[in-house]
């Protein structure tokens, strides 16, 4: 019993000496990050000593037993460090001397950086849980005297093509915009998008997307919507893609793009009157295109609604004669028919119906023929598609050459 109240007596004193000894442990490297504040402070005065001074900043930002405002204000000497470095070579293009280019828009995203940082550590909470802002304020103030050479930085970027360095100045400045209108910041919400979706940066194609299209002319704004719409889909947001499409459909129905990729989702989904809800939606509006009549042929296809496919397939040649797809669906129509004829059909020689039910077999493949033929002329390479049917017709109408080269085209195949 004694052992445990002088342990329990004691231990208390362990505590405060194991405390006291952190603390003393901790005192010379907060001296020495005051030492390299100072310093670096300093060094704003003599350009020689910036990059050694900022790596020094640099390479503690992480210590433990740095406090957030000491954090912030390591941020905040950093960015005016970086400042100044881009004064360097600022100071050289107006002497006429050699400068980089380059350089000089990257100190200044370096800077915007470090003020993110800055930003990111002043609005902490103390021990207290009470917010103390110290550098707000000068943070944007510093951002905004270099807010419109930011996007110069994009801009040069952007004329060399090189869209994954001018993504990040349009980005900086879009995400820090000024407060009263900004006339250039349309411009800029499209530089960032394109930029971005030149590197398969999908989600900063969409960060300021609505933003681009909404200040810009209707054909460009109808290609970013499109970007819109591929993003969502290689992100795999399914729910956003369809939402994308629909509202592509809506606002811009001569953008066939749109429609296409609706349909055909409605048509994976087996929505057949959705998916021809929407063309007929369309033929209203543009007056019909090929598009949505093909669209129309191919769900009914898919119900095998045969006369009814081919009546719009029959319309989707009318507006396009070589839409090789429209002539397949009729023809895989007019065969299908002829296959359900010739089931039906009698099978006794000696019926009445047997030469009736025959003759009308034959001018069902009769009329598949020109369909498949003409798929053969548009598309010879895909011979998957137009050789078995045109082996069943040929067969079929007994056309005994032409029935003979198509089965030595199988053969070849086998």
């Amino acid at each position: 019993m004694r052992l445990v109240l002088l342990f329990t007596f004691l231990l208390p004193a362990f505590l405060t000496l194991s405390s006291a000894k952190q603390k003393k442990s901790d005192q010379p490297k907060q001296e020495k990050f005051t030492v390299l504040v100072k310093n670096a402070k300093a060094a704003l005065k003599d350009q020689s000593k910036q990059e050694v001074a900022l790596k020094a900043l640099l390479d503690v930002r992480n210590r433990p037993e740095l406090s957030n405002r000491q954090r912030a204000d390591l941020y905040y000497t950093a960015a005016l460090l970086e400042e100044s470095l881009n004064g360097i070579e600022n100071r050289k293009a107006y002497l006429s001397q050699a400068y980089d280019t380059a350089k000089f828009f990257n100190k200044l995203r370096d800077m915007y950086t470090q003020l993110q940082r800055c930003d990111s550590v002043d609005i902490l909470p103390d021990a207290t849980g009470k917010v103390h802002p110290r550098w707000q304020k000068k943070a944007q103030e510093l951002r905004l005297r270099h807010h419109r050479n930011i996007l110069e930085g994009g801009k040069f970027f952007l004329v060399k093509k090189n869209y994954a360095e001018a993504y990040p100045f349009f980005d900086l400045y879009c995400k820090y915009r000024m407060q009263e209108p900004d006339t250039l910041y349309p411009q800029a919400a499209l530089w960032a998008t394109l930029s971005a979706f030149q590197v398969d940066n999908y989600f900063g194609t969409i960060k300021y997307v609505d933003d681009a299209i909404s200040g810009t002319d209707t054909a460009t704004a109808a290609i970013l919507q499109e970007y819109k719409v591929r993003s969502y889909a290689n992100l795999g947001n399914d729910s956003a893609w369809v939402a994308s499409l629909k509202q592509g459909v809506e606002i811009y129905p001569d953008h066939d793009y749109f429609f296409v990729q609706l349909a055909d989702w409605y048509q994976g989904q087996r929505a057949f009157d959705e998916g021809r809800r929407l063309a007929d939606k369309l033929i209203s509006r543009t007056g019909g295109k090929a598009i949505h009549y093909y669209a129309k042929s191919k769900s009914y296809l898919s119900e095998d609604n045969y006369d009814a496919c081919i009546a719009c397939a029959d319309s989707t040649i009318a507006l396009q004669s070589d839409f090789a797809d429209a002539y397949y669906n009729k023809g895989i129509a007019f065969l299908n028919k002829a296959l359900i004829s010739q089931e039906m059909s009698s099978k006794d020689a000696k019926s009445p119906e047997y030469v009736a039910d025959k003759r009308r077999t034959q001018e069902l493949y009769r009329q598949a023929r020109p369909c498949m033929e003409m798929v053969r002329r548009l598309q010879p390479d895909k011979q998957e598609r137009w050789a078995s049917p045109l082996y069943r017709i040929y067969l079929n109408l007994n056309l005994g050459d032409d029935f003979t080269e198509i089965e030595r085209l199988l053969n070849q195949q086998q």
